[in-house]
């Protein structure tokens, strides 16, 4: 076999697809990723909830909203001071979109540590998706060709 540069990807959001393109117009929908992370005090078991929508609809109810982990509570404290001392504990967030082919299915797929993407109508083998070895970068891709010229082999370099 013979390896070949075959040019680079750029990541942005941490994570890489591999799919057919013939089904991103019949198959992919179009669903924005919301993040949300619930934190719960270990000793008072008040939630703090972080979302990176400020107007969604997802707010769990009596939670402490928190734009960003340095911004300081009512407690006087940021979220990185109370993880810091091992006040809060992560709360597992539902995550009703994985294996879905949309952008917000990549991203609760990648991050429930999962890699089939399914098609609409549920079985596997629309695409895979995979967070990308240390994160956003420009990665090399190389083909490995067999005698006849055919790509047999797909590597990405990614550290």
């Amino acid at each position: 076999m013979t390896k070949k540069l075959l040019g680079f990807v750029g990541v942005d959001s941490g994570q890489l697809m591999i799919c057919d393109p013939c089904y991103i117009d019949s198959e992919w929908e179009k669903k924005e990723f919301e993040h949300i992370t619930i934190l719960q005090d270990k000793k008072t078991k008040k939630k703090y909830q972080f979302l990176s929508k400020r107007n969604s609809a997802l707010k769990i109810k009596g939670a402490e909203i928190f734009p960003n982990y340095i911004a300081k509570l009512k407690n006087g404290l940021t979220m990185n001071e109370m993880l810091e001392k091992e006040m809060v504990e992560n709360i597992e967030v539902p995550k009703k979109l994985i294996g879905d082919f949309s952008y917000a299915g990549v991203c609760e797929t990648t991050l429930s540590k999962n890699h089939q993407l399914k098609y609409k109508m549920g079985h596997d083998g629309v695409g895979i998706a995979f967070n990308s070895g240390y994160g956003d970068g420009c990665y090399k891709v190389y083909g490995h060709f067999n005698a006849e010229g055919r790509c047999m082999k797909v590597e990405i370099l990614m550290d």
